[in-house]
């Protein structure tokens, strides 16, 4: 059913058990992110340049949403809006129920860049989230220190950023904001830096995490398959200016396996996505801004 709108890590610990388990479904108590009619535009020279249009969007509590599209038709701009470090022209959004212009800092965010702090080791990045909360650093630092494993950092916790390779980087951007416990997390293509094995490897254990969190999860990725395989719903948004085109949910069984990546139904769905995106790319303008 489609429902068209305009408007390096390693074998990371889980348990055998832990994947079999099934994985809760969405909430249905209401979307713990509305977005409605939500319109930005920035200054470009002598002109506006519009970016965001219309764009209808939501996701329920407990729930994984991808959103994918044409390069620089604005979904790293949706996130920074949702996660507070940029405000829209028009439109509503609600998190958690409530229009709030302080939000930044209610939502866990992963950008696409690690902004890991190079002048602090691997731990200090991961707690300073925690202490901007008032966490003490003994706390702050026990409560990373428990994740060390989970994310494959243990022995490297207390190298500096240079040091590590890019996906040790993003590993060590993603504990922190794991460790900022928000009940949404935006993540912005945040496995780009990791090779197809290591991707594949992160792929399961984000779906353990995500399960034993029961935390609701907006992605933004260019990658079609991990858009399928990890998501509740995947929408599509236009060239710029964006907008979403169309909102699929993905019926796909859970636990997930990467055996169904070669599925019928796996394909299937990634042939509408793909036709799609090749059209709204074909209508993209130039001077993109994403």
């Amino acid at each position: 059913m489609l429902v068209a709108s305009r408007k390096p890590v390693d074998e990371i610990g889980h348990s055998q058990d832990a994947r079999e388990r099934t994985e809760p479904m969405p909430s249905k108590s209401g979307p713990i992110i509305d977005v409605r009619a939500l319109n930005k535009s920035f200054n470009q020279g002598d002109h506006r340049l519009a970016v965001l249009d219309s764009v209808d969007f939501r996701a329920a509590e407990g729930e994984f949403v991808s959103i994918i599209g044409p390069s620089g038709c604005g979904k790293s701009t949706l996130l920074n809006i949702v996660a507070g470090l940029d405000e829209p022209m028009s439109g509503i959004l609600e998190i958690h129920g409530k229009q709030d212009p302080r939000r930044l800092g209610t939502v866990g965010y992963m950008q696409q860049k690690d902004l890991l702090l190079p002048w602090r080791t691997v731990m200090g990045n991961a707690v300073i989230g925690l202490e901007l909360q008032g966490v003490s650093k003994r706390e702050a630092r026990a409560r990373a220190d428990a994740l060390l494993d989970q994310f494959g950092l243990r022995g490297f916790e207390d190298e500096y950023p240079s040091a590590l390779s890019g996906g040790m980087r993003q590993r060590a951007a993603f504990l922190r904001t794991v460790l900022a416990n928000q009940k949404v997390f935006l993540l912005d293509e945040p496995f780009g830096a990791l090779d197809a094995l290591n991707r594949s490897q992160i792929h399961e254990w984000l779906l353990s995490l995500w399960r034993e969190l029961n935390k609701t999860i907006v992605m933004v990725t260019h990658d079609v398959d991990e858009a399928i395989f990890l998501s509740d719903r995947v929408y599509v948004m236009s060239a710029r200016p964006g907008t979403m085109t169309l909102d699929i949910p993905i019926d796909l069984p859970r636990p997930r396996k990467l055996e169904m990546l070669t599925s019928p139904a796996f394909v299937d769905l990634k042939a509408k996505l793909l036709a799609t995106i090749r059209a709204e790319d074909a209508s993209k303008q130039p001077g993109d801004l994403s």
